[in-house]
């Protein structure tokens, strides 16, 4: 049979409580976690002659669409933006997605001003995209999603990671991940919903 002891009780609600504050505070420096990005490249997109590498501008991919990606870093440090799918169509190489960073601002009548880095394929064999980039907190980053050959469209997939510290990638919309430390705050006042609620029966 259950019986209810104030004392224990008290020592309990204490202790949850202990660990709600913790968790609290455990979030002014919270780890990092991946930020999602997702889009599609359609006809209706806005085009660009995009460079080669960060020097010149290309003779192949001179109109080709794209979308940018304005971002910041809440710390100094090294971080990773991968392309993980591009199901596109049109063109030689479909799939073959083109990276581009620009710090402080993208102007694509301009596209070689600002520009610090560029990619074009992860490997011989894998023609999406992937920077490493050493980032400044309090910069203003812009990630154009392209392409190699012009008149290619398509659904892509990416992913803005954190590859040493705890620094975290918020894109300008906002978009963040909830920090595991959020959770469990989340879980321990629900604890002391529960506790609240039996006492009262």
């Amino acid at each position: 049979m259950f019986s209810f002891k104030p004392l224990k009780f008290l020592k309990l609600a204490v202790a949850t409580a202990a660990f709600a504050s913790q968790a609290a505070f455990a979030t002014v420096d919270p780890v990092a976690v991946p930020v999602s990005f997702s889009g599609e490249l359609t006809a209706s997109d806005p085009v660009f002659n995009r460079p080669v590498g960060t020097s010149s501008l290309s003779a192949v991919g001179t109109a080709v669409y794209y979308d940018v990606y304005g971002f910041s870093v809440s710390l100094d440090g090294a971080y990773s933006i991968t392309a993980t799918s591009f199901a596109a169509s049109g063109g030689d190489h479909a799939s073959d997605s083109y990276f581009f960073l620009y710090q402080n601002q993208f102007d694509s009548s301009s596209p070689l001003t600002n520009l610090i880095q560029a990619n074009d394929d992860i490997s011989r064999d894998n023609y999406l995209s992937l920077l490493n980039s050493n980032l400044l907190a309090g910069t203003q980053y812009y990630l154009v999603f392209t392409t190699f050959n012009s008149g290619v469209t398509g659904a892509y997939t990416g992913v803005f990671d954190t590859i040493s510290g705890d620094g975290q990638v918020t894109l300008d919309d906002g978009t963040v991940p909830e920090p595991a430390t959020l959770a469990l705050l989340a879980l321990a006042l629900a604890g002391l919903t529960v506790a609240r609620r039996r006492t009262g029966r």
